[in-house]
């Protein structure tokens, strides 16, 4: 060992203090770097969501502070014959992880007194693939201002091999989640809540008020929890006994579990055997026999789907006990805070969501949105603190229609930006869109980019703390009918006037969710320019069955004194188009594209998509005019526009991504018309490609998407061979083993059709009908859709490949995307 001067000492407890150390680390050695693991091995071993570890050199040993010994550890022997698992006999904190010959090869760091950044720095997230759903992984990807890295080994790699758990089913046939230590020494299984729960005044508090058959958990770092559990962080949900199988009793011993009382009216219970640490109960959680309830680790929980349980628990967006936490590791403490509000967010968010059965119920009686619905919105407004007027700051650009209003945005906003690099002005661009591919934040973007999670979290909670308090101090008035918080796409517009506002953006392109009269958008009163694009059929439910009545329903964002442009309309819609702007005293203006876009190519290159560019330049013309920008009397474009329409990025629309041997083609359309334009691309794509043609498709939740079906087979039918060899439906359940990534959580739709694969299957049957030859497969979610391509393709000839047409739906689009790429947003 070094000179004394040159070491550090630094000292460690647990909770009842049988084992107490210090280690004398070379200064220069220090800081400690840090590793959180999420293996099955440290989770089943620790309880926790993921430990927290720092490697030794060969060099450091523990010197142990009497009357505590190295005799007061239990050690676990697992897994590998070599492998040990280290912990206090009498508290069952986490102490090691070693080798057999040597104390230590890696040392709990959070049980040591000083965990500032000078002694130990969290490094890197281990093994979070083992989490299946990447466990904390994804709340923390920072701390203290350094990106953490997150290493796996390779797929091949025996390490690398996850551990399944399955799904399991008690004698009544009602679902159960096991939970189970390492050793497996303790092993229980959990219900759902059940009625007697639900009618319970004091059991039912520990019910997810989101969804009533999950129960609600909490991440905990508490200095109790840290220093009997030996990570920094852990989680718990809360369960009564009762609901537990085999019967747990109020002593809290089951199996091979001890126990140890860490306070007064605290009892806590640990595996003996492995350490792990299993139950917690306190007094105050005693209703009454028999609905005591108790917190579970959730380490040892052993859901399907990964460690955070999600099919099971609805997790509370704050921290259990911020403030004992802070004081041990603030820089940690508030980077897993941030990431579970944002988590959070998204959770509360879905909670505005029309719950499938009221949907349909609203839908049979026939409630659509009307001039109520728009009232509401003004009130919303008022209630976030903002006038109408205030809206007029942001010059907005109003884009409607059926085909191509995505497009058309996305047009307005990459011209509005080309202007803004070389003008200066606008000087800060807003886009509102639906839906989003990957994340919601993709629906809000300022220059171009979707929000960060930061603001995202920060500016929803804003809006939610203030339309809650508003929602109190209304009652009794003329608007305390209303619910405290509007739907899901509104909530989300209001969030969005409310970020633009604040960040300063002085030009911002909404586009419609459904409609337009009513649509939320709708309530600002001086747009710079409203444009409306191609019109057809769809969305006949809320907005009528036939062109006309869409038709009024989309020239409902024309506002006097704002001028209005649209393309080129089938007779009925232009008549409908042309009485409503009389009506409202404004000037249409009908675009050519071949006179405005002259040899502009815009990607694909085809009508529909140059009728879209022409409508954007007209916008974006309007919009520039009125921030003060001049504009060239000159008949061509100016080179902004040309760069803004041929440089444009819009995803999932008419996109090409080339993997290996699959060609990838997605198109997020979802309308008759509109697909039959993707089919028309993909086939001249694909016109001179060798390989087989495979169509991956879905629309849920639409009875009418079955007939779609016939216009994606009209035009991809080749002379001498079928459209496609394979066709695959799936739902749009992101992944197999984690099910729907929470920004996709749909609450509108069936269930019980999700999971039967109904829609798909009838799908299947169409399809089957127009083409025997097919070979048709139904499949569960979209990650198993594009691995059955992959394995296609792995079977071709040198010089083919998989060409592979992504469509029907843009949350399918997103899901395949979010899938390729990896990716947290687009």
């Amino acid at each position: 060992m070094a000179h004394a001067e040159n070491v550090k000492t630094l000292e460690a407890k647990c909770h009842c203090g049988s084992v107490h150390f210090t280690i004398d680390v070379p200064e220069s050695s220090l800081p400690l770097p840090v590793h959180l693991c999420h293996c099955s091995i440290c989770r089943y071993g620790s309880g926790a969501p993921c430990v927290f570890h720092a490697p030794l050199g060969p060099d450091i040993e523990p010197c142990y502070i009497a009357p505590s010994s190295e005799s007061n550890l239990t050690v676990y022997v697992g897994g590998k014959p070599e492998s040990t698992w280290t912990f206090c006999s009498t508290c069952g904190c986490h102490v090691s992880s070693g080798r057999t010959g040597k104390a230590i090869s890696v040392v709990s760091t959070s049980i040591f007194e000083d965990h500032s950044p000078e002694n130990f720095q969290i490094r890197k997230h281990i093994f979070s693939k083992s989490a299946k759903d990447g466990g904390i992984a994804h709340m923390l990807t920072q701390v203290g201002g350094h990106d953490l890295a997150d290493w796996n080994p390779p797929d091949d790699d025996p390490e690398a091999q996850i551990v399944e758990s399955k799904a399991e089913v008690g004698e009544d046939g009602q679902e159960r989640l096991r939970a189970e230590c390492r050793c497996g020494g303790v092993s229980f299984t959990i219900q759902r809540p059940s009625q007697q729960v639900l009618d319970d005044e004091f059991m039912n508090k520990f019910v997810s008020p989101l969804d009533q058959t999950k129960w609600l958990a909490a991440l905990d770092v508490c200095n109790d929890c840290r220093l009997v559990n030996g990570t920094h962080v852990i989680g718990w949900t809360f369960v009564p006994l009762l609901l537990c199988e085999p019967v747990i009793k109020s002593d809290l011993k089951i199996g091979t579990a001890k126990t140890y009382a860490s306070s007064p009216g605290v009892l806590r219970s640990f595996c003996g055997t492995c350490g792990a640490t299993v139950l917690y109960s306190a007094d105050d959680r005693h209703g009454g026999e028999p609905s005591q309830v108790v917190d579970i680790a959730t380490g040892i929980l052993r859901a399907p789907e990964g460690p955070m349980a999600e099919k099971w628990l609805t997790w509370r967006s704050r921290l259990a006990h911020m403030d004992s936490g802070r004081m041990y590791d603030e820089n940690f403490t508030e980077s897993l805070h941030t990431g579970s509000k944002q988590w959070d967010a998204i959770d509360a968010l879905n909670s505005l969501q029309t719950p499938f059965l009221l949907f349909e119920a609203r839908r049979k009686a026939g409630i659509i949105p009307d001039a109520t619905f728009m009232h509401a919105m003004r009130v919303y407004l008022k209630r976030i603190g903002y006038s109408l007027s205030d809206l007029d700051r942001l010059n907005m650009v109003h884009v409607a229609g059926t085909k191509g209003k995505g497009s058309t945005c996305a047009f307005v906003d990459s011209i509005l930006a080309q202007y803004q690099r070389t003008h200066a002005a606008p000087r800060k661009t807003g886009l509102f869109i639906s839906p989003h591919l990957v994340s919601v934040r993709e629906r809000i973007r300022i220059n171009s980019k979707p929000i960060s999670e930061d603001l995202f979290t920060k500016y929803f909670y804003e809006i939610w703390d203030r339309l809650g308090t508003a929602a109190e101090h209304a009652a009794g008035g003329p608007d305390a009918s209303l619910e405290a918080r509007p739907l899901y796409g509104r909530y989300l517009t209001l969030m969005s006037w409310h970020v633009f506002l604040q960040e300063g953006v002085d030009a911002a392109v909404y586009e419609t969710g459904i409609g337009g009269e009513y649509d939320a958008t709708n309530v600002v009163e001086q747009p710079a320019a409203a444009g409306i694009t191609t019109l057809g059929i769809d969305h006949v439910q809320i907005l009528g069955d036939s062109i006309e009545k869409i038709s009024w329903h989309k020239a409902g964002i024309m506002k006097r004194g704002s001028p209005a442009f649209t393309v080129e309309q089938v007779p009925s819609a232009a008549r409908v188009l042309r009485g409503r702007a009389d009506e409202k005293g404004v000037a249409l203006t009908t675009v050519d594209p071949d006179a405005r876009l002259g040899s502009v190519k815009v990607r694909p290159n085809e009508r529909f998509q140059r009728n879209n560019a022409a409508l954007a330049v007209a916008l974006a013309e309007a919009a520039l005019k009125k921030l003060g920008v001049a504009l060239p009397e000159s008949s061509s474009l100016p080179q902004e526009f040309v760069d803004g329409l041929e440089k444009v990025s819009f995803r999932g629309r008419c996109e090409v991504m080339v993997e290996d041997e699959v060609i990838w083609h997605l198109d997020g359309a979802h309308t008759a018309d509109s697909l039959k334009l993707a089919s028309k691309w993909f086939a001249k794509e694909t016109e001179n490609s060798h390989g087989p043609r495979i169509l991956i498709f879905n629309q849920q939740g639409r009875t009418e998407a079955v007939d779609f079906l016939e216009s994606i087979y009209q035009e991809t039918s080749r002379r001498d061979k079928a459209p496609f060899e394979h066709v695959i439906f799936c739902t749009n359940v992101t992944y197999a083993k984690a099910g729907y990534k929470r920004d996709f959580v749909n609450y509108q739709i069936n269930p019980d059709e999700v999971e039967k694969m109904t829609s798909q299957r009838r799908f299947a049957a169409k399809w089957s009908s127009m083409d025997p030859t097919a070979n048709v497969l139904v499949m569960p979610t979209i990650e198993q859709a594009l691995d059955h391509v992959r394995n296609v393709a792995n079977d071709l000839e040198e010089g083919e490949a998989a060409q592979t047409l992504v469509t029907g739906s843009l949350h399918l689009v997103g899901g395949a995307l979010g899938i390729l790429e990896k990716a947290d947003a687009l």
